[in-house]
């Protein structure tokens, strides 16, 4: 009877052992990796009168995982020079070519740059930064799943990272806006020849509603905003590369006056969404 007893330890021991150093299955396990991309692209910014490029260097991109350290991603080229303007109305280039990555959960990203340069009229101006290497952290989380892909869009928002500091100077304060391409959300509405009068162009500004409210108040934030000039009757525009799940007012400015404002609730705008003002309406 002892005999049959330790027989059945001995296997049950043995089964254990084998299961624990089994190498079958488990994509997620800490050996385990899956494959991150990145975009960058902007959307149809406001920038001084014929502005005609924007050249961005960068030579570097970094993700910080948690509890871990950095890690260098490569780029497309190294230094890799952008022109962003030419990525604008829902159009991107890879920054980041697919590349391996340990599985688990990342909470940073760090962006550097070198030099920029804007063209206005055919002239190039320098635009200063604020030392040799421009590094922008952005807190941002993803998970990397062993055997998954995580492709990411970069929004470099031209509107507000160009700054106009004196005559015919300018400095780049980044602002960056990132999401996982396939969860951007977009707006899109359209304004009639009637509604421009005179004018030739409107400006469409992007708030982030942070309190929900449906109102502009303290502690709420420009996201972005961008120039529409006055085309086919009615002229379309869309707002590209918004983070779903997200409450904004959208005021719309012709000549300097408000003509426009809605408001989109966070739950109208989930992950891949296109919103349209106004009913679908023209405006």
């Amino acid at each position: 009877m002892k005999k049959k007893i330790f027989c059945f330890y001995l296997v049950f021991a043995i089964a254990i052992f084998l299961s624990g150093c089994g190498g079958g299955g488990g994509g997620n396990g800490s050996g385990s990796s899956g494959t991150v991309s990145m975009n960058i692209a902007d959307a149809k910014p406001m920038l001084p009168p014929g502005t005609e490029h924007v050249f961005i260097t960068f030579d570097e991109v970094s993700v910080h995982k948690a509890g871990g350290e950095w890690t260098s991603l490569p780029l497309a080229k190294t230094p890799y020079t952008i022109d962003l303007l030419q990525f604008s109305d829902g159009k991107s280039t890879q920054l980041v070519p697919p590349v391996t990555l340990e599985s688990g959960k990342y909470t940073q990203i760090r962006i550097g740059v070198t030099s920029a340069e804007i063209w206005i009229n055919g002239v190039p101006y320098p635009v200063n930064i604020p030392s040799d290497k421009l590094r922008t952290d952005k807190e941002f989380e993803f998970n990397v799943i062993g055997g998954g892909a995580v492709n990411l869009t970069v929004d470099f928002d031209l509107s507000q990272s160009i700054v106009v500091t004196g005559s015919g100077t300018y400095q780049l304060k980044p602002v960056l806006h990132i999401i996982q391409t396939q969860e951007a959300a977009t707006i899109q509405g359209s304004i009639k020849a009637s509604t421009f009068g005179s004018f030739t162009e409107a400006v469409v500004i992007v708030i982030w509603d942070k309190d929900n409210s449906g109102t502009v108040t303290a502690g709420d934030e420009e996201y972005t905003r961008i120039r529409v000039e006055k085309g086919s009757d009615p002229t379309p525009f869309s707002i590209y590369w918004l983070v779903p799940n997200q409450s904004y007012i959208i005021q719309i400015e012709i000549g300097g006056s408000k003509i426009y404002e809605e408001f989109v609730v966070s739950t109208k705008l989930q992950a891949g969404a296109v919103f349209l003002l106004n009913s679908g309406s023209a405006i």
